[in-house]
């Protein structure tokens, strides 16, 4: 019966431990995986991001945006945007590393032509009124 015991509290010892070194490799920290190069899945534009800032090139439009964390613990992360003076706030979330999803939360701040166009275009996809959404995937470096 001792000898069981002991297998047990080593098997259970040991288990405790891998799950202790495996564990912080599966929270990854949004800060350091929103860097990089992103593209906007409907060819919309490239969004490069680096620490404090997000560089947007289109095919007609190139601006820069400053960020800064409002809530990085749990998803979705708040992230508050600013240009000109103006900010706005959205709400970021990652499918995987190499896909994210960013909620725009400036609806009510568009010109009511804007808002219509949205709120059709969602109601034919079956998507809320009033969301504003952009989905992107990580530019990988080519070998």
């Amino acid at each position: 019966m001792t000898r069981t015991r002991l297998i047990l509290i080593i098997v259970l010892l040991s288990l405790a431990c891998s799950i202790a070194l495996l564990l912080p490799g599966c929270f990854k920290d949004p800060r350091q995986l929103v860097l990089g190069e992103w593209q906007e899945l409907n060819k919309l534009g490239f969004v490069e991001v680096t620490e404090s800032t997000a560089r947007w090139r289109g095919s007609n439009y190139k601006a820069t945006f400053q960020y800064a964390w409002v809530q990085a613990d749990d998803e979705p992360y708040s992230v508050e945007i600013s240009r000109n003076g103006q900010k706005w706030l959205v709400d970021l979330t990652f499918d995987d590393d190499d896909h994210a999803e960013v909620n725009l939360l400036i609806f009510d701040q568009l010109p009511p032509q804007a808002q219509d166009f949205i709120r059709q275009k969602n109601k034919a996809k079956n998507r809320p009124e009033k969301e504003l959404r952009l989905r992107f995937r990580r530019v990988l470096p080519e070998k």
